[in-house]
Order: C-alpha cells, then sequence, then structure tokens
C-alpha cells in the first residue's frame, strides 16, 4: 500500500519564524489568496494566513525603516525552504504518477492539489497536469478540481486542458455536474483542449462536435471555440467543408446559449430586447461595440431585431481576432451592416469570418480588399476573395475590374445584392474549372466600350449567364459536360466575345428539360428569355435535371422522373401560354385518377380547391400566400433547406415534381421580404371513401430558424388553412395531435384518408401511411405512384 504523499512530508511553513533575540515586526498584510483547504501544502496546527507563502515586505515597510534586515533574510530563506519542500513533494508525486501507481481517491485528490497549488513553480505544476493526465485515473482529475476552491483560474485551466486533451470526456453527450461547477475559464480551456482533441484525431468529417459542447458557456466563450475550430480545421478540411463549419455549425451552437428562446422569438420586439441584453453582457471589444451600437432606432422592431441579430452573430465571429485584425475589419464590417439583404449579409460575414481565422489574423485579406476603396465596394471584396487568394502567387483584381465594381450603379442596392449573389455563385461552385479560368470569365464578362454605367450594366448581364451557367457545369451527364466545356473554352480563350450571352446561351438551352430546348422557334425563344429574365433562380431547374440525370439510376425510376421534368419544362417555359399550361397540367382530371374521383364527388368543392384563398391584410402582420406558382413549388425546398432541394440526395428529391405537377397539392406560405420562401406548410387534399368527400390535410411547418411551430408566423399559416377549408366547405386535418390555442389535446379524425395516385412517379409524404403495397410507415418518406392511405389524422376545423 502506497503512502499518501500528504503523510509523508511535513506541512511547508507558511511564515517566517523570527531570529533568536528578534521581536516579530507586525507589517501590513499582502493581499492575500483564498485558503487551500486541502491537499500536501494545505495549513496544518493553530490558523494563520493558511495556503499563503512567507509575506513579502510591503514597500511602506521598506520605507518606514520598521523592518530588521535580518527578519527579511529570515523570511528569504523560509520562502526557498517552502520552495523546495513544494519541489520534492513534485518530484515524488510525479513519480508515483509515472509509475502507474494505483492510488485512493484521497491521494489522488492531494496530487491535483499540488498540481494546482500556486506556490508550486509553474514549470512543476504543468509538468504534473500532464502526468495527471497520463494516468489510467487521470479523467477523474478534471471531476475533482471543483472542490479546489483555492486554486486561481489559470492553475485550474491547466490541469483542466491537459486532462482534456487526452481523454474522452463525452462533452457532446450529456451535461457534467462537476465540470459544470468549475469556473466559465476552466469550462472553456476543457472545451479548446477537447477541439484540438478531435482535430488531432481527425473527427472532423465536414464538421466538428464543440457546437455539441454542453458547457454552459456564455457566447464570447463560443468566440474563442469559433476562431480556434477554423484555425484548426483549415489544413484538414475543403473549403466546402469549412463554410458549412462556418455556417451550418455556427447555427448549430446557437441553442445552447442562454437567452437563446427569446433571441429567437418571433416577436420582432422581443426578440429585439433578448439581443439588446446579451450583448450588453459580452464585453465587446469597441469596433464591435460600435456594430451593436448602429441600432437603427428610425426603424421598426423588425428591422431592429434584424440588425441586432446580426451584431450578436458577428460579436461571436469576430471575438476571437487580435485587436489589429478586428481594427483592419471595422469599415468592411460597417459595410455590411448597411447591406439590407439579410441571408447575404449572413453569408458574407460566415465568409469573412473563415478569411479571418483560417489565415493571418485578416492581414492577407486586408492587403487583397486595399483597392476596394468605395464603401460599397467592400462586400464585394468578400465575395470575390476566394478566388484570387486560392491563386498559385499573387493575384490581384485587374483595374477595369475594380473600375466598374467601383460604379456608382452599384450603390443601388438591388444591383449590388445582384452581383453579390452572382459573384457567390461563381467563386463556390463545384464545377471543375480553376480559380484562374474563373477570374478569366470575369475579364470577359467587362464591356469593351461604352459609358461607366453602360459597362456596369452590360458586367452584370453578362455575370448573371456565367453564374447561371457554372451552376449548370456541375453534374456528369453529357448537358452539363457540354457547358462545362463551353465555359472552359471561353475561359482559356485569349479574345473578348463579342457577345458572353451569344456563347453560353446555346449550352444552357440544351442543359434545360423540355422539348423546347432542341427547338429554336420564335415562340421557344421568347419563352426561354422570358424564363430567364422572370424567375428568380432560372438555374434551379437545369440543376435539377441534372441531379437527376446524374445520380439516379434507371433502377430507381430515373426516366419517369426525367419524363415528368419534360411535362413540367414544356409548360412554364416553352410555352407562350405560361401559367395557363402549368394549370392545365397539374389540374387535369384525365391525368389523375384522384382528382377525377374528387371532382366527380364533390366538384364545387373541387373547384374551389384550384382558387387561392387571402387573408385581410389587417388580420396578421405576416405576409402568408396560398399558391400553387410554379417557380414556388419548384423551389419549396430548396428556400428553406429540405430533402426536396433541387440539388439534395436524389434519392429524396426525385419526389419533388409530385408537389409540382400533382393537383393535389397546394403550398401555403410566409413571403420573405425578398420574394424567397420564408415558412411553409403544404396542403394536400384527400379523400374520405367512406364518407364519400375531401378532406384538406396540412403538413409540417418548414421554416427558417426563429419562425417556430404555433409561433405568430405558423399562427398566420394555419388561419390561411382554416380559410381554405371553409371556402371548400370541408374538414381540415393534420398529420398528429398538437395543442391548439387553448392548450387542450385535438380530436382524432376518425376515418381513413386514400390517396387514389398522382400523375408524378414519385411524391413525399411527411405523414405516417400505409402504401400501396400494405406496409406501414410510421415516418415521412418517398412514396411511389401516389398510391396510399392515412389512419391517424386529428381534426383541426
Amino acid at each position: 500500500m502506497t503512502t499518501p504523499v500528504a503523510a509523508r512530508n511535513p506541512a511547508l511553513p507558511t511564515q517566517a519564524t523570527p531570529g533568536p533575540g528578534q521581536e516579530a515586526t507586525r507589517t501590513p498584510p499582502p493581499t492575500q489568496r483564498a485558503p487551500v483547504e486541502a491537499g500536501p501544502l494545505a495549513s496544518r496546527g493553530a490558523p494563520q494566513e493558511a495556503g499563503a507563502m512567507a509575506p513579502r515586505q510591503s514597500l511602506a515597510a521598506r520605507q518606514g525603516g520598521a523592518q530588521d534586515s535580518s527578519c527579511g533574510a529570515a523570511a528569504q530563506a523560509s520562502e526557498s525552504a517552502v520552495q523546495r519542500q513544494a519541489h520534492a513533494l513534485f518530484e515524488r508525486a510525479r513519480k508515483a504518477l509515472l509509475d502507474r501507481v494505483p492510488l485512493s481517491s484521497r491521494q489522488f485528490s492531494d496530487i491535483v492539489a499540488l498540481a494546482v497549488d500556486s506556490r508550486v513553480a509553474e514549470s512543476d505544476r504543468r509538468a504534473l497536469a500532464e502526468a495527471v493526465a497520463e494516468h489510467p485515473q487521470g479523467l477523474s482529475a478534471l471531476y475533482s478540481l471543483a472542490s479546489k476552491e483555492g486554486a486561481t483560474v489559470e492553475a485550474l485551466s491547466i490541469v483542466a486542458a491537459a486532462v482534456a486533451r487526452r481523454h474522452q470526456i463525452g462533452l457532446e453527450k450529456s451535461e457534467i455536474p462537476e465540470i459544470l461547477a468549475l469556473p466559465e475559464p476552466v469550462r472553456l480551456a476543457v472545451a479548446l483542449a477537447q477541439q484540438a482533441r478531435d482535430a488531432e484525431n481527425l473527427q472532423f468529417h465536414g464538421r466538428h462536435r464543440s457546437g455539441f459542447y454542453r458547457l454552459d458557456l456564455a457566447p464570447a466563450s463560443h468566440s474563442r471555440l469559433f476562431a480556434q475550430a477554423l484555425q484548426l480545421f483549415a489544413p484538414l478540411a475543403t473549403r466546402e467543408e469549412l463554410r458549412r463549419l462556418a455556417g451550418e455549425e455556427f447555427q448549430r451552437w446557437k441553442p445552447v446559449w442562454g437567452g437563446f428562446i427569446e433571441m429567437t422569438h418571433s416577436d420582432p420586439a422581443i426578440r429585439l430586447q433578448a439581443l439588446k441584453r446579451t450583448l450588453a453582457g459580452m464585453q465587446l471589444p469597441p469596433v464591435l461595440q460600435r456594430i451593436a451600437d448602429g441600432d437603427p432606432t428610425h426603424r421598426g422592431a423588425l428591422a431592429r431585431a434584424t440588425h441586432q441579430q446580426w451584431a450578436f452573430e458577428a460579436a461571436v465571429m469576430f471575438g476571437g481576432l487580435q485587436p489589429s485584425g478586428l481594427a483592419g475589419l471595422e469599415g468592411t464590417l460597417q459595410s455590411l451592416a448597411r447591406l439590407h439583404a439579410p441571408h447575404l449579409r449572413r453569408q458574407l460575414t460566415e465568409r469573412l469570418a473563415l478569411t479571418a481565422h483560417a489565415g493571418d489574423d485578416a492581414h492577407g485579406y486586408l492587403q487583397f480588399s486595399a483597392p476596394f476603396h468605395r464603401p460599397h465596394m467592400r462586400s464585394l471584396a468578400i465575395a470575390l476573395h476566394p478566388l484570387f487568394a486560392q491563386a498559385d502567387g499573387p493575384a490581384r483584381p485587374s483595374p477595369q475590374l475594380l473600375e466598374v465594381l467601383g460604379s456608382s450603379d452599384l450603390k443601388n442596392g438591388r444591383w449590388l445584392h445582384r452581383a453579390l449573389k452572382d459573384l457567390t455563385l461563381l467563386a463556390d461552385s463545384e464545377c471543375d474549372l480553376s480559380h484562374e479560368e474563373r477570374r478569366q470569365l470575369l475579364e470577359h464578362a467587362l464591356p469593351a466600350s461604352g459609358t461607366g454605367s453602360q459597362r456596369c450594366r452590360g458586367f452584370l448581364d453578362n455575370l448573371r449567364f456565367i453564374a447561371i451557367a457554372v451552376q449548370c457545369a456541375t453534374g456528369e451527364d453529357a448537358q452539363s459536360c457540354a457547358v462545362l466545356d463551353m465555359l472552359t473554352d471561353l475561359a482559356q480563350s485569349r479574345n473578348r466575345p463579342a457577345s458572353i450571352q451569344s456563347v453560353i446561351e446555346p449550352a444552357l438551352r440544351l442543359a434545360m428539360p423540355g422539348a423546347g430546348a432542341r427547338d429554336e422557334s420564335t415562340e421557344n425563344l421568347a419563352g426561354w428569355n422570358a424564363f430567364l429574365s422572370s424567375w428568380r433562380q432560372p438555374e434551379a431547374l437545369i440543376v435539377h435535371a441534372q441531379n437527376i440525370r446524374s445520380n439516379l439510376d434507371e433502377d430507381d425510376g430515373k426516366e419517369a422522373v426525367l419524363s415528368a421534368l419534360e411535362r413540367f419544362a414544356d409548360s412554364v417555359v416553352w410555352s407562350q401560354e405560361g401559367l395557363a399550361r402549368f394549370q392545365a397540367l397539374r389540374y387535369a382530371t384525365n391525368e389523375s385518377a384522384h382528382l377525377a374521383e374528387i371532382e366527380r364527388l364533390a366538384p364545387e368543392a373541387y373547384a374551389q380547391w384550384k382558387k387561392p384563398v387571402a387573408l385581410e391584410a389587417s388580420a396578421h402582420p405576416f405576409p402568408v400566400e396560398d399558391t400553387d406558382h410554379p417557380e414556388d413549388l419548384l423551389l419549396c425546398g430548396t428556400d428553406i433547406a429540405s430533402c426536396q432541394s433541387v440539388d439534395e440526395d436524389a434519392q429524396y428529391s426525385k419526389a419533388l415534381m409530385g408537389y409540382v405537377i400533382d393537383g393535389k397539392y397546394r403550398m401555403l406560405l410566409v413571403r420573405a421580404h425578398d420574394g424567397t420562401i420564408a415558412a411553409r406548410r403544404m396542403v394536400r387534399l384527400l379523400l374520405d371513401e367512406a364518407a364519400g368527400q375531401p378532406v384538406l390535410y396540412v403538413e409540417k411547418l418548414y421554416a427558417h430558424t426563429g419562425m417556430q411551430a404555433e409561433g405568430p408566423a405558423d399562427q398566420a399559416l394555419m388561419q390561411l388553412a382554416r380559410r381554405k377549408a371553409e371556402a371548400m366547405g370541408c374538414a381540415l386535418v393534420c398529420a398528429a395531435a398538437e395543442s391548439n390555442e387553448e392548450d387542450e389535446t385535438l380530436p382524432a379524425y376518425g376515418g381513413v384518408l386514400t390517396s387514389l395516385g398522382s400523375p408524378a412517379p414519385f411524391e413525399y409524404v411527411d405523414a405516417g401511411h400505409i402504401d400501396a403495397d400494405d406496409e406501414e410507415q410510421d415516418e415521412g418518406g418517398v412514396v411511389e405512384g401516389g398510391r396510399y392511405t392515412v389512419e391517424n389524422a386529428y381534426r383541426l376545423q
């Protein structure tokens, strides 16, 4: 049995002893640390200045001449004795640890106390902390730190970091009370060390784990984690993975912060106050404080809350930067603050954070962005930086490109937002073009002549075609390869073409689905031009077609899905009839046995189903719509990321045409300020065969962060659903029992609801259902042929 380290050694002296014949002189006591109550250096015997080393003479005592010099010498000798004895204890404790001697929990606790006692030399404490971490019982050291109340935060952090670097603590699985009891800086030290361990073990795979650490850290601590994550993983990850780290994972951290519920509350007034309180408690650097103080008080609560939300995210993303780098970015951050496009601003902020942290503390970026001297150009520098920073050797934008980007036309928010979006698409596209080739495409997009304004507008038009083309050159099908070959030839050409559009347009048309893509009639050309100019994301249709062509096997329904896409494109792009032809396609009862039966049983309800309903403008502050517009339906999973995104896994997104061309679906949505979808619920017209009547079935909510189920935006959608059911004279049901406004459980509908088929080969059903093979599916999934039943529905109205 090993003798405890503390028991083998006498207590260290804590006070100088007067020499023979000397009278102890009282001196003003120095500031004392809290007493060490346990461990080999704890005070023993009569109460005195426990845990303190021999007191040094104060300046006042020396000036007064009251202190005898021999007493001072005795104090120094006593202090040396303390240090010698502390080192001896360190040597014995370290040897016991390195020899893997079994230790009782008291013995191990004594050694940990020695490792955090500031009277031990820092080098000895660090060596002992490493030995503690290497010991088989090392993990228990972390849990015993909470009882070492007399230790400094710095001393605790040395041990905590050493242990965390060598042990998988499981911080992302559950809260550990012993660690939560530690001071915040120690918990941060644990998190930083654990994050570094994850990096050393290559536990990245496109995302890091610190967003899940259950350590109850403040936003300022997450700033350190955010900065270290980008620094650690930059050598290990692709730029796409780092962008996901800077964006998606940042969003994952937010729910662990105190006040998150109020900070994401659907009421902007509540959200604004919660954000201001959080920012006020973060002790921001001056640059970030000025950003937070730029609250546009002359605007409404929603605009102010949006600004404060961005200021908060910027504070976390950039709080870990060195002061010099942060000061250099102030003008760029102020430019982003004036960018009235929240989604685009967040995207650029994440990109800037990635550049600043993964590089040399923003200095390289500041050198690149120096020529972008006009305020509106600073956000353009963020979008362009990836194309130039990753070049082999120094690369800078040409004077001609800088001149066009400096045009006053781009002070117009609409044109600036369009340029930023297209430059971002060009930089981020996964098509097989080098950065040099992409830079050359930018040079070719510059018009050769014209006034400054004309050259700027011409550049933006050419850039739009290039951005669409690079999005359409990412697949492996023949059409994608043709677009890529065209772009490569264009980039490698030494001569600027007379018209970028005339070079790109033919290849884009060939990548489009639909018979009209191969027919250059006047009618088809007119439809094509209208499609390019009026759709907010015209490339989405090509990207979805390429996704299906490249990533779906023949056995998985590839030809059937492409056929549905052809019919859709022919109706909305290659047709002079436009929406009228699309309406005829999706509501045609001769193409859908399900719609034919509903029209036979309830013709008036079916007629009302095809007409949109609306709420009074004063009924709710959120702009909600009942829509069957083709672009909204196509982008229902892209504007709000879901498995039905146009570029999502083809095994799921093959069901997208079910929402688009099947007339038993409509969409209730909340429209964002930029025209995109902020929240949506799909509604489906099913049939109660026993009752011989249609039933309106409302699906689950999909929404951006901050819009929660049963929140004000969702309440507006549900109110619109009720208005729709009233107009049709049918029941309104939902997928599962929910709570209504009175917190009462909704009653079961009682009947069996049926879908008799679909003109699309697949559709996605969120609710539990029984498919055509009589197999019960408890969760949502892809259904082939549109034949299924739903038994567990609950009545909303």
